[in-house]
């Protein structure tokens, strides 16, 4: 609930601000006593807008299922690495765990937990584990089949196994790669197909995520220059996963893109890069104004977005201080996006 309180009748000492007011050096948590009051006022400030914090159920996968993932991912992989083999049922297990989750969750604010990596040579790891969150929610909410969705969600799990035959030195380069190295990056997927294959996994949708994720719509992608309808389904999804993921993570060569950037990004590239269909789907679920994204609402408090409502992209959950407001029951809008 969000009440206006009129600051001329303010009684000093027993009000508590719940947002904080930066460019008055005044912050959440300070009691407005005579003198406040009057800078308020001095300031142009009529009313002050007092929130009441709520609970909410928002959380899919919470801190230890990440944490199991990316160890699940990193062990497999590791192993791949020194034997060409890993465990695909512990992974399988995994990723339909999470389509589970995500298929029986009915809340429609969703907070998307991704695991940010802390040293570079984790992102092949943290890479995966993300992809595959954000690919299983598109495929839940394209109203896929259970069993699709669990092909979605496994195959994004997998997707970048291919690079395990490929050196840090080139993965991690801080430098533009030259052709020789970017011809080598882009082998990848053939890799992982192969390796795929030689763990006996078949199923030819999970194959094809990894095989042609890094195809193009409009057929400038590599390595076999699909486009459209051409790109298998399970690839198409995918692909905006792992650019959305890829773009908001940091790397030795770059620094994270914000959330609002990377969205824009996706929304231009609609038809290039991305199926438009897919692409909306996605919208629906992470909202115009993704979690991260700083924002100053139109009674001038800021706050950040902590998740999206999948009925509407226009009104998601917001933090001010340790308050979360929920702007469709307060009826209020984003008046300023932050892009730093």
């Amino acid at each position: 609930m969000n009440e206006f309180r009129n600051v001329e009748k303010i009684n000093p000492f027993k009000y508590i601000l719940a947002v904080d007011i930066p460019y008055l050096n005044l912050e959440k948590g300070i009691i407005i006593n005579e003198r406040i009051k009057n800078t308020i006022l001095a300031n142009g400030i009529f009313v002050i807008p007092v929130y009441e914090n709520k609970a909410y159920d928002m959380t899919i996968l919470d801190e230890s299922q990440l944490n199991e993932g990316y160890n699940e991912i990193k062990n497999e992989l590791t192993r791949l690495e020194r034997n060409k083999y890993f465990d695909k049922k512990k992974l399988k297990e995994f990723s339909d765990n999470i389509s589970k989750k995500m298929i029986q969750n009915k809340e429609n604010l969703i907070y998307l937990p991704l695991k940010k990596l802390q040293e570079y040579d984790e992102y092949t790891y943290t890479h995966s584990l993300n992809v595959c969150v954000v690919a299983t929610l598109i495929a839940r909410n394209m109203g896929l089949r259970e069993k699709m969705v669990r092909k979605v969600s496994f195959s994004a799990l997998i997707h970048d196994i291919g690079k395990t035959k490929i050196s840090n030195e080139i993965l991690n380069s801080p430098n533009k790669l030259n052709d020789e190295e970017f011809r080598i990056i882009k082998n990848h997927v053939r890799y992982g197909y192969e390796i795929a294959l030689k763990n006996k996994i078949i199923d030819e949708d999970v194959l094809g995520g990894i095989l042609y994720h890094h195809e193009k719509f409009d057929g400038k992608g590599y390595l076999y220059n699909k486009s459209d309808l051409e790109i298998p389904l399970v690839a198409r999804i995918i692909t905006i996963a792992d650019v959305y993921d890829a773009l908001t993570s940091k790397r030795s060569y770059k620094k994270p893109w914000n959330n609002y950037e990377t969205i824009s990004f996706i929304i231009q590239n609609v038809e290039k890069i991305f199926d438009k269909d897919i692409v909306s789907v996605f919208i629906k679920i992470i909202g115009l104004y993704p979690p991260g994204t700083k924002v100053m609402l139109n009674d001038y408090s800021v706050g950040t977005v902590v998740a999206a409502r999948e009925t509407n992209e226009l009104q998601p959950l917001i933090q001010i201080g340790e308050c979360l407001i929920d702007l469709k029951q307060e009826n209020k809008y984003i008046l300023k996006v932050f892009k730093e």
